[in-house]
């Protein structure tokens, strides 16, 4: 495995990656009108957006110029039908969130305010502008780092079992101007070697809190970070009860004991996880209507 100072960042690979495991969801559990992919051009919210109303985001360019590009979950704009990209978590939707900014009356305290509901208050104090949340909930909602200048997702809070992870307790995250932090080889990572260093130059105690913050967040690159993800579903350690709800087979459920196997069984009776023999509407309908037979209160109200 390579150490974390030798990984690189791509664009192209990191919305491979997000673009990937969009598509297993939508194999899996997810409808495939709850994925939305951008034009050819970007999402026209993202990249006709005003300057001055993307500059109140803090973001660097190349950080813009990938959320232009990514899928996203569709927001429902009601959080109750928002559908989970795994338990408990619901990522978030960049273009939908920039043309809330756009029509806000007060730009820089929406962008403050979706900066903290994405990223969290405690990272938001220390967050360097080549970083971006990938997630958007409430406060239970998981929060997924991802940093475009070293290629790795951060997941503060990750599952002990999750393998492969690195900890940044070797790296310098502020290198001196001049030194190397991006794979641009390609054209689609050329924005990334325009957007200047600004970090830099910040608080030596806003450096400080950021180092010791990624000294404890488990960190991983970007690729391997989403296949881990997807082994999670394909060994059912993780597993949909319908188009909107994920679980966690490790959760304890005091009035549902035996659910969890029960749903496991199901899924592969239908031939889970073999992608090319998984019938996943059948799937979910037995999956409903056996919770509704045996296990009531455990049916997510979204999939009534």
């Amino acid at each position: 495995m390579l150490e974390l100072e030798d990984l690189t960042y791509s664009r192209h690979e990191t919305i491979s990656a997000v673009t990937d495991y969009c598509q297993f969801l939508t194999q899996m559990y997810l409808l495939d009108s709850q994925v939305i992919y951008p034009p050819a051009g970007g999402w026209p919210s993202i990249v006709n957006a005003d300057a001055a109303t993307l500059a109140a985001l803090g973001k660097s360019d190349e950080v813009l110029a990938l959320l232009a590009h990514l899928p996203y979950i569709r927001n429902s704009s009601n959080w109750s039908d928002d559908a989970e990209a795994m338990p408990g978590c619901v990522f978030a939707d960049w273009q939908d969130l920039i043309v809330a900014m756009t029509r806000a009356t007060d730009t820089p305290a929406k962008a403050k305010e979706i900066r903290v509901i994405t990223e969290d208050a405690d990272f938001f104090a220390f967050a360097p502008s080549h970083t971006v949340s990938l997630t958007c909930g409430g406060r239970e909602n998981p929060v997924l780092i991802l940093d475009t200048k070293y290629g790795i997702i951060h997941w503060e809070e990750c599952p002990l079992n999750f393998e492969h992870a690195y900890f940044s307790t070797r790296v310098d995250y502020d290198p001196p101007d001049g030194d190397s932090d991006s794979d641009s080889g390609s054209d689609e990572d050329q924005d990334h070697d325009q957007d200047q260093d600004q970090d830099d130059e910040r608080d030596e105690s806003v450096r400080g809190k950021e180092l010791a913050w990624r000294q404890g967040a488990p960190a991983w690159a970007i690729p391997n970070f989403f296949e881990n993800l997807k082994d999670r579903f394909k060994k059912l350690h993780w597993f949909p009860t319908g188009n909107h709800s994920v679980r966690n087979s490790e959760w304890v459920d005091l009035d549902g004991e035996g659910m969890v196997t029960m749903v496991q069984d199901i899924d592969r009776e239908h031939s889970w996880p073999d992608l090319t023999r998984y019938r996943k509407d059948e799937c979910l309908d037995a999956v409903r209507t056996a919770l509704k037979a045996r296990y009531p209160s455990c049916i997510d109200f979204r999939e009534c």
